[in-house]
């Protein structure tokens, strides 16, 4: 987790120790919010596993409080609706929608071969996603469906970089609109555990393609063929969101 001295506002008469404890606080604030979204994210994947093994259980109060607290209205200025122009079949599991084939062709513009593709995370933002000071797309390692980094790759962002800041990947990112934007891959290491985290141009991205709290998102990780590692971001709209209930 990184905060520098641009996300905290400064009383210039405010000693030394006045500075390190509104960073303490903040820096707890961050680790609170994210300990809850992975909480909430296991809990969830839990529930629908139980629903896929067993499809006549009922549903957990909690879950289902949060997926009414959840529901919104479509956006009919959602950019990636139009592009798309028609809804996704689910996958014969029903848990993982296809990546659509006008970003498959988007991929292919980039005039390079596609050595795999893998599917990261399927996550709702939460409110730390879209915080301006923290500019981060969090996901939670224990969530991450296929491991889409090399050892290689791991181990470096594990490593220490200037003084104490970690070492972060410049990855390119397919935003929901198509467009690409080139965004810093970090690894955070938290209290009970770890989450990889996508900040440089975050906000500027989510703004543009209108992501909000509580949308839902999917992620994929496009590996090169020359072994670049692309991102791509796809906004579902509410009919295409992972369900619990059928």
């Amino acid at each position: 987790m990184n905060i520098t001295m641009e996300d905290i506002p400064i009383n210039p008469n405010w000693t030394r120790l006045d500075i390190l404890a509104v960073v303490c606080e903040r820096v707890l604030e961050e680790e609170e919010e994210i300990v809850k979204e992975t909480a909430m994210h296991e809990a969830e994947s839990r529930e629908k596993l139980m629903r896929v093994e067993n499809p006549n259980r009922p549903i957990d109060d909690q879950v289902k409080t949060r997926i009414k607290t959840r529901k919104r209205e479509y956006d009919p200025e959602d950019k990636r609706r139009r592009i798309i122009g028609k809804k996704r079949k689910k996958s014969e599991t029903g848990k993982i929608l296809p990546m659509p084939q006008i970003v498959k062709d988007r991929i292919n513009q980039l005039e390079k071969g596609v050595k795999e593709v893998k599917f990261i995370i399927e996550k709702e933002i939460f409110k730390t996603d879209c915080g301006e000071h923290q500019n981060r797309l969090s996901i939670p390692i224990t969530q991450v469906v296929e491991k889409f980094l090399t050892d290689e790759e791991e181990k470096y962002l594990c490593m220490p970089s200037n003084g104490n800041r970690i070492n972060f990947k410049k990855v390119r990112v397919i935003d929901p609109s198509l467009d690409i934007y080139e965004l810093e891959l970090r690894r955070w290491k938290m209290t009970e555990s770890a989450i990889y985290a996508l900040n440089g141009k975050w906000t500027k991205m989510r703004v543009r393609n209108k992501i909000k709290k509580g949308n839902t998102i999917q992620i994929w990780a496009v590996r090169m063929d020359d072994d670049e590692l692309i991102i791509v971001i796809m906004k579902l709209s509410p009919d295409e969101k992972t369900k619990v209930i059928n």
